[in-house]
């Protein structure tokens, strides 16, 4: 077969790509215990294709999950570092961290850009998924069906983040054991993102009921495990340590732009239909970073506390997936994020701050404390610019100050603090600092599902959807707790009857003085009830850095706060004036970046960001959502990035207005195959099947 020279090209970067991940295992395929994730006692144990047992296929499982803490640092530098929310301190950043930031990629030299770790886990999901039997069963439970279910998330989480970093990726799901295997897959062309995401929802798909397939649960009584660091470790549920179906699936449908599966999938997430899976009661007032006392002089960080290794327990719903590392060497795997964004004890050490573009994004947030007992007619009490730090206060509740043990005490500020907490928080000004460690990373959690949530809406707006936006915006200012049905090229009749409506159209049918409006057609309506109990004291998610926002009126979806985000007003006097009509589509962008801002809020540095960036920029046809964020990162800006006196590095925003930039270079062509002589020996099939 004749090949172009891009095809042969492609070709020789996969063979080398692809030889790499064959072997990388070695000829013997061993699992390696997680004593750092998990309390057993083997420390190795060896996988066997033949007689294999329920113990055996727990110990590949958590082999499994031990290879995925080889990646787990790199999916959040490579996702901040590149995005709009961190600083390089060029004097103590390594050259790898600085090319990230600048997005330069170095494929000899820079270890972030490697995939072999990536296709490792894959390599031996595969091999798992073709040798466990899933008919095995004891009292009429299918034994292994848990851990089937578990590794094919991981799969499919772990296909996911290489199709969002790299765009077109190698794709197989049998095992690489022989060189004609590695040969066939060699042969086979790359897949687009898009067409590995159609692969991963048809694999997972028929497994998204969690009460059907549940996940694992490994120890004696079935209920949590430790984690940590000697008996002083965290108590966490097994099914904590893998990705819920349910909420990989909204993922995937919103890369795929198709938001009414999505925000069906993340409503079930929230909602646990049929399952205790649930994120309720997301924002009960707890874990707020706000101020208080008499005069509101003091600051009350509960927020930060969410992130205490203490409080990882499911009970609260608020921890979908975490991964946990060891405290030293001597125990496992180690996290090196707090090398990175940390200075451990060092003055001034670490490598990525807290960016300018993130400080002015929390500042351009109008904080509101509301006092007095009239709902209806509160006191209105704005404490932001009686401080140092107006605006939204997380970030405040999780950056902080490092001083010296000298008198001078020199502070050192906007030191990221979401990697240090192992039984509480550090506090907002800190003394000197020493020995920080990164005991864990949450990779998703209750948060996550609300949001992703609120973007499908934002989404479904766009197809026609009539309220979609305003639900979204009730997820960001007031809480969801009512029930809401949205409509799909609504058409509606007036009743000149004057009889009062009650049907089904809960927050949808108007009654005014004279006359009343029904629906006579539709073409599509979606339902989502929060009616239930759970969710009465649910608030708003900017709620949890900017006060009593449900009551704020510089915080809502109306042509004046359009305006005002638009820098579309002027005030003469005491009178506020907008310079121009507010169109149908000011209202779509301005919920959408409410939505990417308040991702930025909650999430900030969770490894989640640039590809957040990538997908709206993609949904809204709109390079700017990411080109001029990340360009501006940089800045103290005052206005948003959709007003003219935006400030960009030019250079940067060049680089990002071109989307071949989004996206790493796959180092295929600069790993060195293994020679199949240096190929140790084991317990795997030979190339003849010996």
């Amino acid at each position: 077969m004749n090949v172009g020279q891009g095809e042969k090209k492609d070709i020789t970067m996969k063979k080398k790509l692809i030889y790499t991940m064959t072997f990388l295992l070695g000829g013997t395929f061993l699992f390696s215990s997680c004593d750092d994730m998990l309390n057993v006692d083997s420390n190795r144990v060896e996988y066997e294709f033949d007689d294999w047992s329920l113990n055996d296929s727990v110990y590949s499982v958590l082999g499994i999950l031990k290879s995925v803490q080889e990646v787990a640092d790199r999916q959040v530098l490579i996702n901040e570092l590149r995005a709009d929310l961190v600083t390089v301190n060029e004097a103590k950043a390594v050259l790898d961290v600085q090319e990230l930031s600048r997005s330069e990629f170095n494929l000899e030299t820079n270890g972030y850009l490697d995939v072999k770790d990536y296709y490792s886990i894959i390599n031996n999901c595969n091999i798992y998924l073709a040798r466990v039997d899933t008919t095995l069963e004891k009292n009429n439970v299918k034994l292994m069906l848990p851990e089937y279910v578990a590794v094919k998330s991981v799969r499919a989480w772990t296909y996911l983040q290489l199709a969002i970093n790299y765009n077109n990726v190698p794709y197989f799901t049998e095992p690489i054991l022989t060189h004609s295997a590695a040969e066939e897959v060699m042969n086979t062309p790359m897949l687009t993102r898009d067409e590995i995401i159609n692969k991963l929802i048809a694999d997972i798909l028929p497994y998204e009921n969690p009460t059907a397939y549940t996940m694992p649960a490994w120890d004696k009584d079935g209920k949590v495990l430790k984690f940590g660091y000697g008996e002083n470790g965290t108590e966490v549920e097994t099914k904590q340590l893998f990705v819920p179906i349910r909420m990989l699936l909204g993922e995937l449908y919103l890369w795929k732009r198709d938001y009414k599966n999505a925000a069906r999938f993340f409503y079930a997430q929230i909602t646990g239909s049929g399952t205790n899976e649930t994120a309720k009661k997301y924002n009960d007032y707890g874990y707020r970073a706000t101020y208080s006392g008499e005069g509101g002089k003091t600051m009350n960080n509960s927020y930060i506390g969410m992130f205490a290794a203490k409080n990882f327990s499911t009970s609260s719903g608020s921890f979908f997936t975490i991964i946990p590392f060891a405290n030293t060497d001597l125990y496992g795997t180690t996290s090196g994020l707090a090398a990175v964004f940390s200075p451990n004890g060092e003055i001034g050490a670490a490598q990525v701050v807290a960016s300018q573009g993130m400080q002015s994004l929390a500042k351009r947030q109008i904080y509101r404390h509301y006092e007095g007992t009239d709902p209806k007619q509160p006191t209105s009490v704005e404490y932001s610019h009686l401080y140092d730090y107006p605006g939204d206060l997380r970030i405040k509740a999780t950056t902080y100050s490092q001083r010296s043990q000298d008198e001078l005490k020199t502070e050192y500020k906007n030191i990221i603090g979401k990697f240090n907490f192992e039984e509480g928080s550090l506090g907002m000004d800190v003394e000197f600092i020493p020995n920080i460690r990164t005991s864990f990373l949450i990779l998703l959690r209750k948060e996550h599902a609300y949001l992703r949530f609120a973007e499908a809406l934002v989404g479904l707006e766009r197809e026609g959807y009539t309220g979609a936006m305003n639900l979204a915006m009730e997820v960001l200012k007031v809480g969801v707790k009512r029930n809401y049905q949205l409509l799909k090229n609504p058409v509606y009749v007036v009743d000149t009857t004057y009889n009062e409506i009650k049907d089904t159209l809960d927050n949808i049918v108007r009654i005014d003085t004279l006359y009343s409006t029904r629906l006579a057609s539709c073409t599509d309506s979606l339902r989502y009830n929060f009616t239930a109990a759970a969710f009465e004291n649910n608030m708003g998610i900017h709620s949890r850095g900017s006060g009593d926002s449900e009551r704020n009126a510089y915080y809502a979806l109306n042509d004046t706060c359009i305006a005002r985000y638009l820098g579309e007003t002027e005030v003469a006097g005491k009178v506020e004036t907008i310079l121009r009509p507010i169109t149908y589509e000011d209202s779509l962008n301005y919920i959408t970046d409410l939505v990417i801002d308040e991702l930025a809020l909650e999430l900030a540095w969770e490894g989640t960001r640039f590809g957040d960036l990538i997908r709206f920029a993609e949904a809204t046809g709109d390079k700017d959502v990411l080109a001029k964020r990340v360009a501006g990162r940089a800045f103290e800006n005052d206005v948003t990035y959709r007003n003219a006196n935006f400030q960009v590095d030019p250079e940067l925003y060049n680089k990002m207005s071109n989307e071949a930039n989004w996206y790493l270079p796959l180092p295929g062509e600069v790993v060195q195959p293994v020679d199949p002589d240096d190929i140790p020996t084991g317990n795997l099939p030979s190339e003849d099947g010996e």
